[in-house]
């Protein structure tokens, strides 16, 4: 690993009108053992039936709606609807399309449907004018009928947003094309691939509506008294400098490195670099998770539960970022807070933070990236030790007064 960490010294800075490269620290290549779910594959084939089944039926049915011709003139897009329906960390990725959409439509009032927490990230966003909470699987009925354009950056097969999309009845639709939901919108957008970061993705929809590439990047604000309370609640902790907010949990267990291994970096940190970790856990995380990471650890500092702007605003006063895939990683990310990501099964290249200060530890592995919810082995995670996270961590902190200057 000391080849590896010499790199974080010479990271590629951000250069202008280009999103950074993804800075990946491979440690040495492992061998999964062989698979004993045939039933895991039988799923995935059922699944994969039912999509291509499903296509040309949704397909004919789109035969039979009327559809735009031509992407509209900036000028007849009043009111504009963005849809996100799924979680924390694919709405703060969005944010780059919005601050895109709101330099191109400069007149249009824009408005994000979206579930409650993620809902929470925009507020005070400079690309939003007005947020409204998707409560279940219908639309608002305020929505109906009054929006120009509807834009549905759901980047896979699911068919909520497409639907939602379709329910405004508004005259220009967009999304992502995947097993028949395109039929649901009236203008052609790019298909869904697997292969893109999902902010590279955006901007290929972002094109098919002719908005001019201007290649932003995920940014998330908090309000100042947001930022003085999570000062004070560090303060009231002991929680110096530097701070590290490490999170443990995922949306997926299969993503979840071992407590145990958050546990040993924690109290490396604090022995070498006095650094204060505060250990943070989503809904339902506290009292595992966390809780076992605090057992094994009085290093780590305790933190009561907190709201989505909350954890944005200690988020925002940290020096570094320390967790799995999740929504908190793209949030500290958006917040300009350099990231150190343990990722197992998720690909890298497709989900990590794009800012010049984001780092990921992962293991050559050939069932990797694989993008399953559940594992029997978890090799990919498993095999990484406590020691390469700590040093790369320590890295990264120890960089820090240097690319404070040069920034």
């Amino acid at each position: 690993m000391n080849d590896t960490l010499s790199n974080l010294d010479f990271a590629p800075a951000q250069v202008p009108g280009k999103r950074p490269s993804p800075v990946v620290l491979y440690g040495p290549a492992v061998t999964p053992p062989p698979d004993e779910r045939p039933g895991e594959r039988l799923r995935e084939a059922a699944r994969r039936g039912w999509l291509l089944g499903r296509t040309p039926a949704l397909l004919a049915w789109g035969l039979l709606r009327r559809h735009a011709v031509a992407v509209p003139a900036v000028t007849l897009v009043n009111r504009l609807l963005v849809i996100r329906t799924d979680r924390l960390g694919d709405m703060a990725l969005t944010t780059a399309a919005l601050s895109d959409l709101r330099a191109h439509f400069r007149h249009a009032r824009i408005t994000l449907l979206a579930p409650a927490a993620p809902l929470a990230l925009l507020v005070a966003h400079p690309a939003v004018d007005r947020l409204v909470e998707l409560p279940g699987k219908r639309l608002p009925e305020g929505l109906v009928g009054r929006v120009d354009m509807a834009v549905d950056f759901t980047p896979d097969e699911t068919l909520r947003g497409a639907l939602l999309a379709s329910l405004t009845r508004a005259p220009w639709r967009a999304g992502f094309a995947a097993a028949g939901r395109e039929a649901f919108f009236t203008l052609r957008g790019p298909r869904a691939r697997c292969d893109r970061h999902i902010v590279d993705l955006n901007r290929e929809l972002l094109a098919a509506l002719g908005v001019a590439r201007r290649d932003s990047l995920p940014s998330l604000h908090v309000r100042p008294q947001e930022k003085t309370d999570a000062v004070a609640l560090c303060s009231a902790l002991g929680a110096a400098a530097p701070r590290v907010v490490v999170h443990p949990g995922a949306h997926f267990p299969s993503q979840r490195w071992m407590a145990a291994g958050y546990a040993a970096v924690v109290a490396r940190l604090t022995e070498r670099l006095g650094a204060a970790c505060l250990v943070i856990g989503g809904p339902g995380e506290e009292e595992d998770l966390v809780k076992r990471i605090r057992s094994a650890t009085p290093d780590a500092l305790p933190i009561r539960p907190l709201s989505v702007r909350q954890m944005m605003a200690l988020l925002s006063i940290a020096d570094l970022f320390i967790g799995n895939n999740s929504g908190p990683l793209h949030v500290a990310a958006a917040l300009g807070v350099p990231t150190l990501s343990v990722m197992g099964p998720t690909d890298p290249l497709r989900f990590m933070p794009c800012g010049p200060a984001d780092y990921v530890v992962r293991r050559p592995i050939a069932c990797a990236p694989c993008h399953r919810g559940r594992c029997w082995h978890h090799t990919c995670l498993v095999s990484i030790e406590p020691e390469e996270v700590a040093r790369a961590a320590q890295a990264i902190l120890e960089a820090l007064p240097a690319r404070r200057l040069a920034a």
